[in-house]
């Protein structure tokens, strides 16, 4: 099996085992006990899920990663996923056909959504560096008369 970088699973890693994409999880009880949540797994209790070890997975190719991120986005159906370096953004649309933008950092969720694809671009970038409070981009997006 390939190895994850430093050869130390974590919690949040997106990985394979057995053929599945999903998420590596601690263990409720145990925090040196990793586990796997598959992709959509829905509601869980970390007992009912597999202990895996660093023999037992591999990393998830890049390609791997965006497959969970829409599989797994709710809010719409995904047309796209625009991915700028570090960051990911799900191109969606919803019921009502309005376009949304939702941002991703290094596969993880940021939980916000925006009105275009580069208010969606200065967000993650905001968030990155001073966190989901943070006002920089916001401002930012004002200064230069975007919605």
């Amino acid at each position: 099996m390939v190895r994850l970088e430093e050869n130390k699973v974590k919690s949040g890693d997106i990985v394979i085992y057995k053929n599945e994409v999903g998420t590596v999880v601690t263990d409720y009880d145990n925090r040196e006990v990793m586990r796997f949540l598959p992709c959509n797994y829905g509601t869980y209790s970390t007992s009912r899920l597999n202990v895996i070890t660093e023999d037992d997975v591999r990393e998830a190719t890049h390609e791997e990663k965006l497959n969970l991120v829409s599989r797994e986005y709710h809010w719409g159906k995904v047309l796209e996923i625009h991915c700028i370096g570090e960051y990911q953004i799900v191109e969606a649309v919803k019921d009502d056909e309005k376009v949304h933008y939702h941002g991703y950092i290094n596969y993880k969720d940021t939980n916000t959504s925006y009105y275009s694809l580069d208010s969606a671009l200065v967000g993650c970038i905001g968030r990155k560096y001073e966190g989901g409070n943070g006002k920089a981009a916001m401002y930012f997006c004002k200064m230069i008369g975007m919605e």
